[in-house]
Formats: structure tokens, sequence, C-alpha cells
């Protein structure tokens, strides 16, 4: 298993960062490494289905997104959603008001199965490029969120 957990500060009101997050049809804007969706099944709300292609070194993977929570009460918020296909990863995004902005945190843990990534890479290289990749992701949130003011 791979796991980060990351944060960061975006200067946006958190009911704005997390109604532009939650919504599928922004993902392929902001996650890096997500093709734009085949097929969305919902709003980003629990019971939320996407399926979309999800690259790493090179090689892309048919994944299917399954958000399983999707909650916005007061100052925070709590959204997940679980991969499954090539390999299984489970994505939170927790959101707290501060400072009006939001405290942006997401923890992501990955299972690559051996036999898929043992021939390219160790784990050790994977979870480096999941840090970055989980980086990156912020950072465009963070971009397009404080952009739209």
């Amino acid at each position: 298993m791979a796991h980060t957990n990351q944060s960061i500060f975006i200067n946006a009101p958190l009911e704005d960062v997390f109604q532009y997050t939650i919504n599928p049809e922004n993902w392929a804007y902001f996650y890096n490494n997500l093709a734009a969706p085949k097929r969305i099944d919902g709003n980003g709300e629990a019971g939320t289905v996407v399926e979309a292609d999800y690259a790493i070194m090179g090689m892309h993977f048919p994944q299917t997104i399954q958000v399983t929570e999707c909650e916005l009460s007061g100052s925070t918020a709590r959204w997940t959603g679980m991969m499954s296909g090539s390999f299984t990863a489970k994505q939170t995004g927790l959101y707290k008001a501060v400072d009006n902005g939001t405290e942006l945190t997401l923890d992501i843990e990955s299972y690559i199965p051996h036999d898929l990534f043992g021939r390219i890479t160790d784990r050790m290289i994977y979870e480096r490029i999941s840090r970055n990749s989980a980086n990156h992701t912020l950072e465009n949130i963070k971009a397009i969120c404080e952009g739209t003011d």
C-alpha cells in the first residue's frame, strides 16, 4: 500500500472549493493523471459512479470511481471516493474553513498489485510518484479556485 496525506490552503470559501471539486465534470481539470470521464452517473454526491482512465508512468488504466461519502456541514466537509479496476485506491478530501479560505487535505491510500508494477518500479518510487501527483492535484485546485474571483 502507498499512502499520502497532504494539505494546502486555498484562498476561496469552503463551499465554493467543495462544490467545484465534487463535480465529476471538473475532475479531469485538476486531478493529476485523470482523463476526461467516459461515463458519469451522478453529480459527485454519495452514490456517484464515474468511469475514466488513469495514467501512471505513461500507462493508462481504466478505473471506476464510486463516491462513498459527500457531506458539507457548517465549517467542514468530507468527500470520499473509491477507485477500482487495475488497482484500488481510497481518496478522502477533508475541507475546513480557515480565515475566509479553505484548508484542503487529501488522504490517499493506493493498493497496487505487485505484478502490475513489480517489473517496472519499486514501492518507494511509486510512493514518490503518488506524493507528487497529490501535490500537483492540490496546486491545480488552488489555482483554479483562487482564479475564479
